[in-house]
């Protein structure tokens, strides 16, 4: 059997043993493999499998699937931390990264894979489905120490197939271990306490938690730090180590400090944040206080004007006093004057009458005595009938205007005509009818226009002062309800506040309307104010109906809507503190569809045509036109000027309304109005009669008497020259009688005012010496003075009350305008009071919200603006300057000084790598090239802006820009989002800030070729140049500088050299001896005269039955011609845990 498994002459593989082992180093000492025993490890079934290890090396051969890397797989099992762990990874390609194999399925014995039909998956075929135990013994000796046993025991319960169900030990022993005494503590379940009872000298521990057996594993071994052992582990897959970068970057250098140092700059960024924030806060309070600051003085200007009109009008009416005392005083002083001037023209109004008198005596004596008597009495006559033609010409004139009042154009002119016109109007009077006036449909019409326009104007008013879509009445309920409660209203928002109809979709704002002004007008309340509101609501009427619903602190989640259609996708949401439950209600409540057709509506649960029609179930249906679909004056979702717009447009078609509907009854009034004043004219002409206004008889009168008068002037000469005498003495007479009644009328009336004057100016001066008019502060009259000048420049005493009236109306106004402003002001100050101590409790705790604390809150604002606000600035830049400079200045310096330290730590390397030919003449040599992306120099510069500038001339908007771009830093720093971890990882990992390149140099150091990680190789030449550097990273992982050899010597590689030929095979070996290695080489039955010379035994893995796996292990003795087989017991049937896929 072993003739067939190793074809070598015995002879050739002596000499070559002979002849290399001239030059290996002195290994007396070196803790090496030399035994593994494993038992009921995957298709290592049933039996305790022992297999020497040769203290030269180790040779593993076998076909694929046989069961090579199940024991190479339990080796790792022993050596490796679970958290590195990862089994079969030489059969894995590069794209392929999923291990179908664990601790599980190799305790559980998984030999192969079938289809499982009830489950419809696939799934493993276990040796041992029931509870069974597991072993590994690793002995190591170093020919001079006591050996050392390194095992793991494992158990796992009933029927279990997950991690929890399986239990561990693991035991390190200065002793030979074996697990045919061992599995008397694992059979039933792993007795840790009773291992430990009887064996005290070993070191135990159990259940996952092994850090002390590797540490002291390490410790034994003299590897300095846990990534040797993640580098051993890598090694024995090192087909997959197909890159310098990869090998350098994970396996040889330790991971950056700058890690730590982000984490302390996470850590102590607290600091600073909460100084920041503290400065945010301290912002926040400043603004919010100087918005109260600015309507605590709107509130002291307008209380303050309030008081100066109150003022001026307590000081009005005395100033109104003694101003009349004032102009009464001169206006006693003008009349004296003027009634000096009176008297004198009374008297000689007097003198001139009585003359006048006594020249019409003589005038009519000489007419009587012409025998004048006649002629006197004819003019008495003509003067009465002239009376009584003026009055009916009155009555003439009246009749005239009565007729065309009461639509009659002609008017009487004869004793017949007028006859007639009386018999018309007894007719008209008996026969006509009541007029009807409006009807009950134009009042009704009228009445409803009216209240159409005073709702659409409240509406508008409501719009304009509020800012909110919501209906007035609902605004009105809500601020009661905000006042009664105590809380502000954007507390207590409505829906509709904060909902909008996506422009895109603007076409559907009516459907949309419909479906959600449920929820529109309900009105958002925190749980924490709920107990409030619902007791303000119950002890109080609500006029009107008030919907309201309880926000919890957290929403849950948004469903996914169940179409693209949905109307979820239509709209959107304020992002306010209430967002996220309206976003969790609308796609819980609203999800409906908006279909295009009704036809539609059957492919949904919930739908709504973009006419309005709505399908709420399976089985309801409902459209409600009441108001038109379109109307937007009765839309309340969102946009506040487009409803403005549309309630403006309402309101004209009202107006308009309202006019036609008042036009039509107005009409109908004035028709009545008109019958009913006809009806009276008609009555009253009736029963007039045609004497009192025949004004052509009257005038035929006064023509007879005054030709009577005429003939008798002409008849006598004389008398008519006396007569006219008479009649100019007479209207002398008048004249100058007139005279003396104006003159003594104007006497009169003169005495009454000084009169007047002076018990008015003693009455005045009375209530000025007793105090019953104060005196008026000269300032007040002075403004006052001006306020009645202004009305009118010269002011007489007559029109005093009027202009003291007028500018009493205007104080009043005035008043009221700065109450009415002190008093929204005052509302203005105590909401932002609330607000503050809302916000701040802590800092207005002994505070109230009242217009009275304004003054406290004041001296707040003062205080941060002089102290406050400039200190905390102050040491936030401090901090921000101490911060970038300790954590982000270090972590800017390790990062730019990490290539440095990196090439440092590839110098020794290097040292190794000149130890031995790379290839005929040439050696390798490491260079390491700073190679950053994109995202590390932008996270640099981020660095650079932080850490940089000259802080002492920064101001404070510098230091917030800098502090901005560090709290980013910092947020993705302690980020779990995996788009930040990955970019943390590009940035803080210096060693992915560097590329390593291999030259190959000749004696003198000239390079002659330049590898970028294996980059344009062969698969051959890429595997030895990282076998290469790997060998020189073990050395340097396992061994101290100035030892010549590491106190750990033995190294695992399975499918190694899948790609190299003979001659690279051997050169790569050559360098793993030359630095003292003993290597355990695992291969699918290729390259093995190659690889012979180096080892001292090779173990025949073989599995026939896939359930059992056989191995043989033939030694040979150092220096024989002859190869000596030895079996490691009877050939025994081993199963491996693997799968049905070959191993490679």
């Amino acid at each position: 059997m072993t003739e067939a498994l190793f074809p070598l002459d015995a002879a050739l593989i002596a000499d070559q043993a002979r002849a290399r082992g001239a030059d290996r180093p002195d290994v007396g000492s070196q803790w090496r493999l030399s035994e593994i025993q494993i038992a009921n490890w995957g298709t290592f079934d049933a039996d305790i499998h022992r297999i020497p290890v040769s203290h030269k090396g180790h040779l593993i051969t076998g076909p694929s699937g046989s069961g090579k890397s199940s024991l190479l797989d339990g080796i790792a099992a022993v050596l490796t931390p679970d958290k590195w762990l990862r089994f079969n990874v030489a059969a894995q390609t590069a794209g392929s990264r999923v291990d179908q194999r664990s601790l599980v399925s190799y305790v559980r014995g998984a030999w192969t894979r079938t289809a499982d039909s009830d489950e419809d998956r696939v799934v493993s075929k276990y040796l041992r489905p029931r509870a069974t135990w597991s072993g590994i013994i690793l002995r190591y000796d170093n020919g001079t120490d006591r050996p050392l046993s390194l095992a793991r025991l494992f158990f796992i319960k009933g029927s279990g197939t997950k991690m929890t169900d399986l239990s561990d030990v693991c035991i390190l022993e200065r002793a030979g271990l074996d697990l045919a005494d061992l599995q008397q503590y694992a059979r039933t379940g792993l007795e840790t306490r009773k291992l430990k009872t009887e064996h005290p000298e070993a070191l135990i521990t159990s259940n996952g938690s092994h850090a002390r057996f590797y540490a002291r594993m390490r410790k034994v071994f003299g590897m300095a730090s846990e990534s040797a052992l993640q580098l051993l582990h890598k090694t024995q897959s090192a087909k997959s180590l197909d890159s310098l970068d990869r090998l350098f970057r994970d396996h040889m250098l330790e991971p950056p400090v700058t890690f730590d140092l982000a984490e302390t700059a996470v850590n102590q960024f607290g600091d600073l944040k909460d100084a920041h924030d503290h400065v945010v806060e301290l912002r926040r309070q400043r603004d919010h206080l100087l918005q109260l600051r600015e309507a605590s003085n709107r509130c002291d200007s307008a209380h303050e004007s309030a008081a100066k009109s109150i003022a001026l009008n307590d000081a009005l009416l005395p100033f109104q006093k003694r101003r009349e005392l004032d102009l009464m005083r001169s206006d006693l002083s003008a009349q004296r004057r003027e009634l000096v001037e009176i008297e004198v023209a009374a008297d000689r109004a007097k003198k001139d009458y009585d003359a006048a008198v006594d020249e019409y005596d003589l005038a009519r004596r000489a007419t009587l005595d012409l025998g004048g008597s006649e002629a006197e009495h004819l003019q008495q006559r003509i003067d009465t009938a002239e009376t009584e033609r003026r009055a009916i010409a009155d009555r003439w004139a009246s009749l005239e205007r009565q007729l065309k009042q009461a639509d009659i154009d002609q008017v009487p002119t004869s004793a017949a005509e007028f006859a007639e016109l009386q018999a018309q109007i007894a007719a008209t009077l008996d026969n006509e009818t009541q007029a009807a006036g409006p009807s009950h449909a134009d009042h009704d019409r009228f009445s409803k226009a009216r209240a159409r326009v005073r709702d659409l104007e409240a509406e508008i008013d409501s719009l304009r002062r509020s800012g909110s879509t919501v209906p007035g009445n609902l605004l009105q309920i809500r601020q009661e309800l905000a006042e009664g409660t105590g809380l502000s209203e954007k507390a207590l928002p409505f829906a509709a506040e904060l909902i909008e109809v996506d422009p895109d979709h603007a076409a559907w704002t009516g459907a949309v309307e419909r479906v959600l002004r449920p929820l529109a007008l309900t009105v958002l309340v925190r749980s924490e104010n709920l107990g409030a509101v619902r007791s303000w609501v119950d002890s109080h009427r609500i006029k009107g109906r008030l919907v309201f619903e309880e926000i919890p602190a957290q929403a849950p989640k948004p469903r996914p809507v169940n179409s693209a259609k949905s109307l979820v996708n239509k709209v959107t949401v304020a992002e306010t503190g209430f967002g996220d439950w309206v976003h969790s209600t609308l796609s819980e409540r609203y999800d409906f569809a908006c279909v295009d057709s009704p036809d539609e509506l059957d492919d949904h649960p919930r739908a709504v045509t973009i006419k309005g029609q709505i399908k709420t179930s399976r089985t309801r249906y409902e459209k409600d036109d009441r108001r038109r679909i379109d109307d937007r004056s009765q839309w309340v979702l969102g946009d506040r000027e487009s409803k403005l717009e549309a309630l403006i447009a309402a309101l004209k078609e009202a107006q308009a309304e309202l006019a036609e509907a008042q036009a039509i009854v107005d009409a109908a009034n004035a028709e009545t109005a008109q019958a009913h004043r006809r009806k009276g004219i008609l009555a009253g002409i009736r029963e007039q009669s045609w004497r009192d206004v025949d004004l052509a008889g009257a005038k035929e009168t006064i023509a007879a008497l005054e030709k009577a008068l005429r003939e008798l002037e002409d008849a006598d000469g004389d008398l008519q020259q006396a007569i006219g005498a008479e009649r100019e003495a007479r209207a002398a007479k008048e004249t100058a009688e007139t005279a003396t009644r104006d003159s003594d009328y104007a006497l009169r009336r003169a005495n009454e005012e000084i009169t007047g004057l002076r018990a008015g100016l003693s009455r005045l001066e009375d209530d000025v010496n007793a105090g019953r008019i104060p005196e008026v502060d000269p300032t007040i009259a002075e403004q006052l003075e001006a306020r009645f000048t202004r009305i009118q420049r010269s002011i007489k005493r007559e029109a005093l009350p009027e202009i003291g009236q007028q500018v009493s109306q205007a104080l009043q106004s005035e008043k009221d305008k700065a109450q009415a402003m002190a008093s929204e002001a005052g509302q203005a100050v105590t909401r932002l009071a609330a607000e503050f101590k809302a916000a701040w409790s802590s800092v207005a705790s002994d505070l109230t919200a009242d217009v009275a604390d304004r003054h406290d809150y004041l001296a707040m604002l003062d205080e941060i603006l002089a102290h406050g606000l400039p200190d905390h600035e102050n040491r936030f830049r401090d901090l921000l300057r101490q911060r970038s400079r300790d954590l982000i200045g270090e972590l800017l310096n390790e990062i730019h000084a990490a290539p440095h330290e990196i090439e440092d730590r590839v110098a020794p390397i290097n040292s190794s790598l000149l130890r031995s030919q790379f290839d005929e003449g040439r050696y390798l040599r490491l260079k390491v090239k700073t190679r950053r992306s994109q995202t590390v120099n932008a996270f640099i510069s981020d660095l650079r802006k932080v850490a940089g500038g000259t802080w002492g001339d920064e101001d404070m908007e510098t230091a917030e820009d800098k502090y901005d771009t560090l709290a980013e830093v910092m947020r993705r720093f302690a980020s779990s989002e995996h788009v930040d971890k990955v970019w943390k990882n590009q940035c803080l990992d210096t060693r992915l800030h560097v590329s390593f390149l291999a030259e190959e140099i000749d004696d003198h150091g000239r390079a002659h070729a330049t590898y970028d990680s294996g980059a344009a190789m062969s698969g051959g030449q890429q595997q030895k140049l990282v076998i290469f550097c790997l060998a020189a990273a073990l050395r340097y992982q396992l061994a101290d500088p100035d030892e010549a050899i590491s106190k750990y010597g033995t190294i695992i590689l399975d499918e190694a050299f899948d790609k190299a030929d003979t001659r690279y095979t051997r050169m790569a070996l050559d360098i793993f001896i030359e630095f003292g290695f003993h290597m355990v080489l695992a291969t699918p039955q290729k390259l093995l005269q190659t690889i012979e010379p180096y080892v001292g035994a090779a173990t025949s893995i073989e599995n026939p039955s896939r359930q059992k796996t056989l191995a043989s292990t033939m030694v040979w003795a150092e220096g024989s011609d002859n190869a000596d087989e030895e079996s490691s017991g009877d050939a025994v049937d081993d199963a491996d845990a693997g799968e049905s896929n070959d191993e490679s």
